[in-house]
């Protein structure tokens, strides 16, 4: 009807709303609804994590979603384009507050919670690990920009070798610049690798002349073999359109990004080592970005335990993110980086020194890993043709 207004209470938006707040479904960016969902997510999934609590209970965040969904009803119902960017800028303000809160009391040694009235018009789904929709909402990466800044790469006496010592190239600590770039939220999908696959015709190293992907034998989990029947479509278990994409080589993430750049206009390309655990730190010099100790509520790695839920690789985005706003930085799949494969006692490495035999780096470790492995400072090196069950990538863009 001309003229109706759109009410934030249909019941679609409704469902569309949880589907966010509970991890079935990511955030469309640009979706002002959408993200504030997802900032609620975060506010529950750490103050989930602190606590150590199986489900969270409504209450615990019902002021902070009170006022978020106040602020979006208001949105939808605002006519005036002037009235409604000045309600996304004070709505956007509040929730930076409402995370603030969060984070406050994720550091809080308290457990008693302020309990407030539940609205009436509002059920608050829980945070159990759950199965996403099939269809994730863009078939294009999420970048987020990070800014310049500098850290410490490496294995830092007192903070990285808390778990039984470092490995011996993680050593020695030392200072690193980045400039700014923008880096994916998550880690490349099953969904977004298929896009380019369609419009180019790709052939993947694993799917040429069969030459298969490295998977744990099934019969003898502790030897891993070359499996010419499994590529990326079937790395040997189940995966979902939102699932990251894995038995890539180092050679098919380059050619993605390659035509992610012609295809948007813009330079993509993978991380750097330094970008990457600049990324994966998030301003925090402790062995993970949560702190010291391995958590099962903030990363997929080996077994099943709390909020990790997943034998193999889980949904992009299941685990709160990092201070950067980015997901599964630890564990869940190894991720390509540009650079060579070398000592840090050398210099850093280009693409442009590097032989075509050279090995890369990667970073993050996976979903079959034990925890120590999934530290920020943790690196491996691989072959250009190397690709298993364990191993993927997120990509970085360039910015003017």
């Amino acid at each position: 009807m001309a003229g109706h207004e759109h009410d934030p209470t249909d019941h679609t938006d409704q469902e569309a709303w949880d589907a966010v707040v509970s991890g079935r479904r990511l955030p469309v960016a640009g979706q002002p609804a959408d993200e504030d969902a997802e900032a609620v997510r975060q506010v529950l999934l750490w103050r989930q994590a602190r606590i150590q609590a199986t489900v969270i209970q409504p209450e615990q965040a019902a002021a902070f979603y009170q006022q978020a969904e106040r602020i979006r009803r208001e949105r939808w119902r605002a006519s005036s384009p002037k009235t409604l960017g000045l309600l996304v800028l004070v709505g956007m303000s509040l929730l930076s507050l409402g995370l603030g809160i969060g984070w406050w009391l994720s550091q809080s040694t308290a457990t008693s919670v302020a309990v407030l009235p539940k609205p009436a018009a509002v059920t608050l789904p829980t945070l159990l690990p759950m199965h996403p929709s099939a269809t994730s909402p863009s078939d294009l990466p999420d970048m987020l920009e990070l800014p310049a800044g500098s850290f410490t790469r490496g294995c830092t006496a007192g903070w990285d070798d808390q778990l039984g010592g470092c490995r011996e190239n993680e050593y020695p600590a030392h200072p690193v610049s980045v400039q700014a770039f923008a880096i994916s939220r998550h880690e490349i999908t099953v969904q977004q690798f298929t896009r380019f696959v369609e419009a180019t015709q790709y052939v993947t190293t694993a799917e040429f002349q069969h030459q298969g992907c490295a998977i744990q034998d099934l019969a003898k989990s502790t030897v891993w073999v070359i499996s010419a029947q499994h590529h990326w479509r079937n790395p040997s278990f189940s995966q979902q359109p939102i699932h990251p994409v894995v038995c890539v080589s180092w050679q098919d993430a380059q050619a993605y990004t390659q035509w992610l750049s012609k295809e948007t206009g813009q330079r993509y390309r993978l991380p750097t080592e330094a970008e990457w655990e600049y990324a994966a730190r998030g301003g925090k010099i402790t062995a993970f970005y949560w702190g010291n100790q391995p958590d099962r509520h903030f990363a997929n790695v080996s077994g099943v335990e709390g909020v990790d839920q997943w034998m193999h690789t889980a949904p992009v985005g299941q685990f709160a993110a990092n201070p950067f706003g980015l997901h599964d930085m630890a564990g869940n799949v190894w991720e390509w980086t540009l650079d060579c494969w070398q000592s840090y006692q050398l210099t850093a490495s280009t693409t442009d020194t590097c032989s075509q035999t050279a090995f890369r780096a990667r970073r993050g470790g996976g979903w079959d890993n034990v925890p120590a492995s999934t530290r920020s400072a943790a690196r491996s090196p691989a072959s250009l043709l190397d690709r298993s069950y364990v191993l993927g990538f997120r990509v970085v863009k360039d910015l003017p």
